[in-house]
């Protein structure tokens, strides 16, 4: 366990919460100690990739940047929160083993483990989701929000912000084809998986035909994935899937994680979503 006094000759043990009592966890100075929580729903991603794979995703970057962080900043803790299986996809519901929340569901929980954090003293937490739906966006927005306004807690979610910019593209190894219509369990997220976990990534996905649908656009809010002809869960090209982009994909989301954390512990303002992405959410109903 890392504390004030053990900090340099612990910083290369991973911290869950889970496995500490609240005498250790007390005893960690809240000025140098930085909380991660992974969350994402679990949904279908096609036939090929498993319902977890967001989930998996968050859990494992977390973990990895946790990792890369006690190397770069030792003089701080880092605690991995347990990962929450929860999100907003209600698009996905006509599949067997989607689970989804509404977005206010999504808000009480986050808040709920922000100000449980604050209330005893704790300054900062890490939001680390692999879900991009904007509904789920909403509720972590809106309750980092309220937990900065109300604790002055130093919080943020990396990820949202540079997906939603053109940073991916900008960076990604060129492939000579357009990535950006990668929308869900394509080849971005099939990569992903194929270098995570290859044994979960079912050989079919090696003959699924290309699938487009521009999932952001007004018409397709409100109706299921079955409703917009995606019959088999996916939206893009996961034939075309490579590991090795999924380890360039994984160690971008790591790096990060890794960047933001260290500007919020600096005091300094995190990357915010893109004003589009903002006003959608201030014009979605809470669902």
């Amino acid at each position: 366990m890392s504390t004030k006094k053990t900090t340099s000759k612990n910083n290369n043990k991973l911290i869950k919460l889970e496995d500490l009592n609240w005498k250790q966890i007390d005893k960690l100075d809240r000025d140098k100690t930085v909380f991660f929580q992974p969350i994402s729903p679990l949904e279908v991603h096609g036939p090929h990739l498993p319902v977890g794979t967001d989930l998996l995703t968050a859990q494992d970057t977390a973990t990895a940047a946790v990792k890369i962080l006690q190397q770069k900043k030792p003089e701080l803790n880092y605690v991995l929160l347990p990962t929450l299986p929860v999100g907003y996809c209600k698009f996905a519901v006509d599949f067997p083993g989607t689970i989804s929340l509404n977005s206010r569901a999504i808000k009480d929980i986050v808040y709920s483990v922000g100000s449980s954090l604050a209330t005893q003293g704790f300054k900062y937490l890490i939001i680390c989701t692999y879900h991009m739906a904007i509904p789920h966006l909403k509720g972590i927005y809106s309750a980092m929000k309220k937990i900065r306004s109300k604790y002055n807690m130093r919080t943020c979610e990396p990820w949202g912000p540079y997906f939603y910019s053109d940073k991916i593209e900008k960076n990604e190894p060129k492939l000579g084809f357009d990535t950006s219509k990668e929308m869900h369990a394509g080849f971005r997220e099939t990569s992903l998986m194929k270098y995570q976990y290859p044994y979960l990534v079912d050989e079919s996905y090696k003959n699924l035909q290309n699938v487009y649908r521009n999932l952001s656009s007004p018409r397709v809010i409100g109706k299921t994935f079955k409703q917009l002809g995606l019959t088999e869960g996916y939206v893009g090209s996961p034939a075309r899937a490579d590991a090795d982009y999924g380890r360039w994909f994984f160690n971008e989301t790591v790096n990060v994680y890794v960047n933001a954390t260290i500007e919020v512990y600096q005091g300094k303002k995190p990357d915010d979503l893109p004003r589009y992405i903002k006003t959608a959410m201030k014009a979605l109903f809470w669902r």
